[in-house]
């Protein structure tokens, strides 16, 4: 009979756990090979569904592609019917790939396929197209009844006189062939110029009122129909451009569908193969691991006993003993052995952690001295824990002032409200955190924080944000800069238009005869303002990046060598020209004449503010992508508000001495539509300096 002392031994015990361990490993890997074999073949089928899907979801790409390719058509119909054919078709087709990708559409592929982005533009298609058959339905209603008024004209007899009977016949048939309203507004007014000189010059004989009417109603009709038409041709242009970000969608998805059916394939294989190396390979390894284990299970028992020794002398206080010996193989035995070496050297590495600790504290209090920014720990009543220097620069204290409390430690900045801040038995108004900016009288800017710790006390936080603050107001005054710019331009535009058709009138009036001396002055007079009002719209469109330029390739070194005798002779006698001109500037894409102009306009200005003469400085540098033109003078220098200001348009500081505030805005505009820009920097008294920056990649055009 087995003794219960056996059962519980490690003889035992331990080739009782590895065989069982054996027979679950066994059985478990028969059940993981079974099902590796099934999802195999699960896999070998999902693979021909989803390809039989992706074989779907290219038929519907393909039909994407036939809707896209109706777009060109559209653009180019010149038919209202055929717009409006067109526009159905397109419907259609649009109906057919919303009822391929929708919800019921089946296979899982294909519902990945149709993404909601493709849905959402066919939808835009649809509703534009819908919309455009019906602008296209009333364009050719009003054609309609332009040719119906023709008809009534053709058959009526109401204007007697031959002659003015076909002029008027002539008008109104141009006009029901008119494309555009400036042409259709044209014919009208010599439609109108017809019908006044004929009861003009006969007072007794006036036009019936009903014959007028069917000519009326052809310039009505037709001026609806060029409008339908505007709107029809604004439609059809978003359509192809939403049609264009469809065909987009649906090939990038396709190919994402494909990509990422065929790499599940692979993965998914190499993943079963894998597995099935790895369980026949553990299934191995366990049996001859209960193989040695079984054979080791006696020489483990034997070593146990010499080692429980051992330990039972070092647990009694014995701290020379050495430790046991065992030549044993068995990885426990082998870690209970290094337990024992582990706590002989405990005491070695405890001492050693002790003092690297001490050298992470003595890092940290340096780090804590020297770091960038200012730091300060205050308890909850305001009296200081600790700080570093840099917090007390910031504030603009002395060394002294470290065992100050918190209210007297910030009151150099007025920004803090004192009420926030504890001070004896008062906690202060402070809750979270509070951040906020003060500027030096050294014009530098501090940004100070300070948040409240869990245990009611207050950390302050400094740091120089001075170059930030004024990349921050850089950009600000560029957003205020385009602003204007595009107001410039808008007005510029409008201006220009209203000139061409004071222009276009002159030019009627200048054709007519009858009009003596004075009317002749007169009209001269119109002439030349509306030549000065062009002018001064072209110089707006400079302003504001729209006028036409032309660049070309050119070397910068010899364009500005080449202007030295012109700048010289432009800034007068008192001034001097320098330039300073690197020997490897690249040569840039840039209009040669509005360059030139741009130059010529900033050594004016440096010469207008040297008015006793001085040294006016060309500098030309390249660097990392970008060539670098700068102009400084030694003249009385700007304010920061002028600075500020200095690009605006009309913005002068000689308004007394025939300053138009436009040499700056004109060169600001042609930097930026070149791609590059511009800045000033200048003091009171100091002179300024005006760098233009401008891209030399090859790339740029």
């Amino acid at each position: 009979m087995i003794s219960r002392s056996f059962l519980s031994s490690i003889a035992f015990r331990l080739p009782f756990a590895i065989v069982f361990t054996c027979l679950l490993v066994f059985s478990l890997s028969a059940i993981a090979i079974y099902g590796l074999q099934r999802a195999r073949d699960e896999m070998a089928a999902y693979g021909l569904q989803a390809f039989s899907s992706l074989a779907k979801a290219s038929l519907v790409s393909r039909q994407v592609s036939d809707l896209v390719s109706s777009a060109p058509f559209l653009m180019n119909a010149a038919s209202p019917y055929r717009v409006s054919s067109e526009s159905r078709s397109v419907v259609q087709q649009v109906d057919i790939l919303l009822k391929m990708t929708g919800p019921d559409s089946g296979e899982r592929i294909t519902r990945g396929f149709a993404s909601e982005r493709i849905v959402e533009l066919l939808q835009i298609i649809r509703e534009q197209t819908l919309d455009l058959a019906k602008d296209a339905d009333a364009a050719q209603g009003h054609k309609a009844e332009a040719a119906a008024a023709l008809g009534e004209i053709a058959t009526g007899q109401g204007i007697l006189d031959p002659e003015l009977r076909r002029r008027m016949n002539g008008i109104v048939q141009a006009a029901s062939a008119s494309d555009s309203l400036f042409q259709l507004g044209e014919l009208r007014r010599r439609y109108v110029a017809e019908t006044t000189a004929r009861q003009q010059g006969y007072p007794g004989e006036r036009l019936p009122v009903a014959e007028l009417q069917p000519y009326e109603r052809v310039f009505e009709a037709q001026s609806r129909y060029l409008l339908e038409m505007f709107a029809i041709r604004a439609s059809v242009s978003r359509l192809h451009t939403v049609s264009r970000d469809l065909s987009h969608v649906t090939e990038t998805q396709g190919d994402a569908v494909a990509r990422s059916l065929n790499e599940d394939l692979i993965s998914t294989s190499d993943a079963l193969n894998r597995l099935l190396i790895i369980v026949a390979v553990a299934s191995l390894l366990v049996l001859i691991v209960a193989i040695f284990s079984i054979r080791s299970v006696m020489r483990v028992s034997r070593g146990i006993v010499t080692l429980s020794n051992g330990m039972n002398a070092l647990a009694k206080g014995d701290k020379d003993v050495g430790p046991p010996s065992y030549t044993g193989p068995e990885t426990e035995l082998i870690r209970l052995l290094d337990a024992f070496r582990a706590f002989h050297d405990s005491v070695d590495r405890v001492s050693r952690l002790r003092r690297t600790a001490e050298a992470a504290a003595r890092t940290i209090r340096s780090t804590f001295r020297t770091m960038n920014e200012g730091i300060a720990l205050f308890d909850p009543a305001g009296r200081p824990i600790t700080m570093n220097r840099r917090i007390i620069e910031l504030v603009g204290r002395s060394g002294s002032s470290r065992k100050l409390p918190l209210r007297r430690f910030v009151e150099p900045i007025p920004e803090i409200d004192p009420a926030l801040l504890p001070f004896d038995a008062e906690p202060g108004e402070l809750l979270d955190r509070a951040v906020l900016r003060h500027r030096t009288d050294d014009q530098r800017v501090i940004e100070v924080s300070m948040s409240r710790q869990p245990d009611g006390g207050i950390v302050l936080l400094a740091r120089d944000v001075t170059a930030l603050d004024r990349q921050e107001a850089e950009a600000v005054k560029a957003q205020r800069l385009d602003g204007i710019m595009r107001m410039t331009h808008q007005v510029s535009h409008e201006v220009g238009n209203m000139i061409g058709i004071i222009t276009g009138s002159l030019g009627l009036l200048e054709r007519e005869a009858g009009f003596n001396d004075r009317q002749k002055r007169h009209i001269a007079r119109i002439r030349k303002a509306a030549d000065r009002g062009r002018s001064l719209a072209s110089s707006m469109l400079t302003i504001g990046s729209q006028q036409p330029i032309h660049p070309s390739v050119i070397n910068v070194a010899s364009l500005l060598r080449g202007m030295a005798d012109i700048l010289e002779i432009a800034v007068g006698p008192k001034c001097r020209i320098a330039l300073h001109i690197d020997d490897d500037l690249p040569s840039i894409p840039l209009d040669p004449a509005l360059f030139e102009q741009s130059i010529l306009n900033l050594c004016l200005n440096a010469a207008a503010a040297m008015p006793d003469g001085g040294l006016i400085s060309i500098e030309a540098a390249s660097g990392k992508d970008t060539l670098m033109i700068a102009v400084t003078d030694e003249g009385i220098g700007m304010t920061p508000e002028a600075v500020d200001k200095a690009f605006e348009p009309y913005f002068t500081t000689r308004g007394d001495h025939g300053g138009a505030g436009l040499g700056l805005a004109m060169v600001y505009g042609f930097v930026r539509q070149s791609g590059g820009e511009a800045h000033i920097s200048s003091r009171p008294g100091e002179g300024a300096r005006v760098e233009l920056t401008f891209p030399a990649n090859a790339g740029y055009t």
